[in-house]
């Protein structure tokens, strides 16, 4: 592809703007006010008591009109929240299970307002254990607040999801996620090029499945220090041992380093370039297995999305995450096509350099 050609100033260009754009957006948009932890977060059934919840910018003067409890069909109401002396939102409840119910994890929900926002809502899930006490009998005391869902889609502010645990690492998605994307595309343009010199033998598309393999490889690094980076906030560890997706990206990762080896071991380019594109071809259905389709097999993977776990399109209810995060993805890509068009046409130029010298 020439410099000068319509497609090389599109992919230039559009690979440029994309990322500004995804920097700009993805480091000063706000996060939305969030729970960060809940205290006090096993209570006894049919008893009226305390429990206590952290607050991640709420803003200021915010006033808790609502705190709710929800498990499934279960919806019950604090009867008064106020703010403690260590600025936590405290919250008195009567959870009545009834004898049907058993002890249940629940959700927290908080409506309410504040001077930036007159209508907010935050969500934990899984944040407080109810016990069932042997003196619950009878009735459920739930309320039913059949709007609760559809106070959700309408009060909801704009903002990045603001996730438990996550915070602002949640920014890192731009990044990391769409390094994986991009490596996968450009593997699979390798594949392609690995095909089209076995059907035509031309030397120079084994040089475009090189250098696309060889970015590809640069994003695998690149996907795994933003990985660790994001695991060592969220999983506490750098690399968890345990996690499938994680050792299938390590394995797939050493694959494709042997492709790199098997290329220097071999000085015949024809012969190089026929037997790199058998390996291109065959190690790419594998890599892929062992990165997307196994992590969505296995019930142990921490990644979101994969074994059972919640994705981030769960919580992205106003859609400002995808509005950063599709043009993530479709920037990087191109940027690193970009990348793998100059290396091609530096090793073009190499090469026949090489060739001058050679003839001289």
């Amino acid at each position: 592809m020439q410099s000068n050609s319509t497609g090389y100033k599109l992919i230039k260009i559009g690979s440029i703007l994309l990322i500004l754009y995804v920097l700009v957006g993805g480091l000063f948009l706000p996060l939305k006010t969030g729970i960060t932890g809940v205290s006090n977060g096993q209570l006894k059934s049919n008893e009226l008591q305390t429990f206590s919840i952290d607050l991640y910018n709420p803003g200021s003067g915010f006033v808790a009109e609502k705190v709710i409890l929800k498990h499934k069909n279960l919806v019950f109401q604090s009867q008064e929240n106020q703010y403690n002396e260590a600025g936590y939102l405290n919250s008195k409840i009567n959870v009545m299970l009834g004898d049907t119910q058993h002890s249940q994890l629940f959700d927290v929900f908080i409506f309410g307002s504040s001077s930036v926002s007159p209508k907010q809502w935050m969500y934990f899930p899984d944040a407080v254990w109810v016990e069932k006490s042997n003196s619950d009998t009878g009735v459920s005391n739930k309320i039913e607040l059949s709007n609760l869902t559809s106070l959700v889609k309408q009060d909801v502010q704009s903002g990045f999801p603001n996730r438990p645990i996550l915070n602002e690492s949640i920014r890192n998605l731009l990044y990391h996620v769409p390094m994986w994307f991009s490596m996968m595309f450009l593997l699979l343009l390798s594949v392609i090029y690995a095909i089209k010199y076995l059907m035509k033998n031309q030397l120079k598309d084994d040089l475009w499945s090189e250098s696309f393999i060889k970015i590809g490889i640069l994003n695998g690094v690149l996907g795994c220090v933003t990985g660790s980076s994001w695991a060592s906030i969220t999983w506490e560890s750098w690399w968890p041992s345990d996690d499938p997706k994680l050792n299938g990206v390590a394995i797939g990762m050493f694959m494709y380093l042997a492709y790199l080896i098997l290329r220097t071991s071999l000085k015949d380019p024809y012969q190089r370039a026929r037997i790199s594109s058998v390996y291109a071809i065959l190690i790419y259905p594998i890599f892929m297995a062992l990165i997307a389709i196994m992590p969505k097999l296995s019930a142990d993977t921490l990644h979101p999305g994969s074994g059972g776990t919640v994705g981030f399109n769960k919580y992205d209810l106003d859609n400002t995450l995808r509005l950063f995060f599709y043009p993530a993805v479709i920037g990087w890509i191109l940027f690193f096509i970009w990348i793998s068009i100059l290396r091609y046409r530096f090793e073009t130029i190499k090469n026949i350099q090489i060739e001058r010298e050679d003839n001289e």
